[in-house]
C-alpha cells in the first residue's frame, strides 16, 4: 500500500471512530460535556486530515466565478494577523489557474502543514 493510500485509510478510520463516538454519546450531555466527549476523536480526524492533505495527489478543475483567489503568502500573512480563522471558511490550493481538490484551513498555518508545491489558493467564505 502506498503512503497516500495508507494515510487515506487512516483518515477514514479516524472518521469512523468519530462517528462511533458521536453515535454513542450519552444522552442529555451539555454542549461542553459533548465537546469533551468528542475531543479525542475530533483531534484524531484533524491530524489525519492534515497528514493526508500534505501528500494527496491533486485533481484539478476550472476555477469557479466565486471565491477569492490570493497568493499563498498573502493567505498565511492574513492568518498570522488574525484575518482568517477556520470558522470563516476554507480554501483550495490552485496551480496554473486550476483549482485542486485539496483544501487548506487557517489552522494548517499553525500546524505548519502548508503545501510547498502550490503558491496560490482560492478562499471561500462561509
Amino acid at each position: 500500500m502506498d503512503e497516500e493510500a495508507k494515510l487515506l485509510f487512516e483518515l477514514e478510520e479516524a472518521r469512523d471512530a468519530s462517528q462511533e463516538a458521536f453515535d454513542n454519546a450519552p444522552p442529555n450531555l451539555s454542549y461542553d460535556a459533548f465537546m469533551q466527549h468528542m475531543e479525542e476523536t475530533n483531534k484524531r480526524v484533524s491530524e489525519a486530515s492534515r497528514k493526508y492533505r500534505m501528500i494527496k495527489t491533486p485533481i484539478f478543475s476550472e476555477l469557479p466565478d466565486f471565491g477569492d483567489v490570493m497568493s499563498l503568502d498573502h493567505f498565511i500573512a492574513n492568518v498570522k494577523c488574525g484575518g482568517f480563522i477556520n470558522y470563516d471558511g476554507s480554501g483550495n490550493y490552485v496551480k496554473d489557474g486550476m483549482e485542486s481538490d485539496i483544501t487548506i484551513h487557517p489552522t494548517d498555518v499553525k500546524h505548519g502543514t502548508i503545501r510547498k508545491d502550490f503558491d496560490t489558493i482560492v478562499w471561500y467564505n462561509r
